[in-house]
């Protein structure tokens, strides 16, 4: 290992929001990839990405939000939460049916807001 996951992701970022041609791009990215390779921390590129993910949304402002229900929403559900979306945000749909009812708002993969019965019930016992 030759440099920290944060370094890598760092770097990765500054990547991302440099302005660059699609050939460039690819080209960054294939040198990014080998020099993981050569540097033997290929093995550690989930770790990369997931802190690539977390410095992105903080450097742009932007949010990854997963709304996490037990069924699939409708659209006057989703509807409902479009207030916390602003453009260039990340929302995902996630299905869980340990939820029971409700919905659980999973922001930045730091934040939780947890409306779900499975939670209610929890705290019931």
């Amino acid at each position: 290992m030759k440099y920290k996951s944060k370094e890598y992701a760092k770097a990765l970022v500054w990547l991302i929001l440099k302005e660059k041609s699609p050939v460039q791009e690819k080209k960054l990215t294939d040198n990014f990839l080998k020099l993981l390779e050569k540097n033997g921390d290929n093995i550690k590129i989930k770790e990369i990405l997931n802190l690539t993910e977390t410095l992105f949304f903080k450097q742009t402002g932007r949010k990854k939000i997963i709304l996490e229900t037990a069924r699939k929403m409708s659209s006057k559900q989703k509807d409902l939460f479009s207030h916390l979306v602003k453009k260039g945000d990340i929302v995902q749909e996630k299905i869980n049916e340990d939820l029971i009812a409700g919905v659980k708002i999973i922001i930045n993969n730091e934040k939780q807001i947890d409306f779900s019965m499975q939670k209610k019930l929890q705290n019931i016992f």
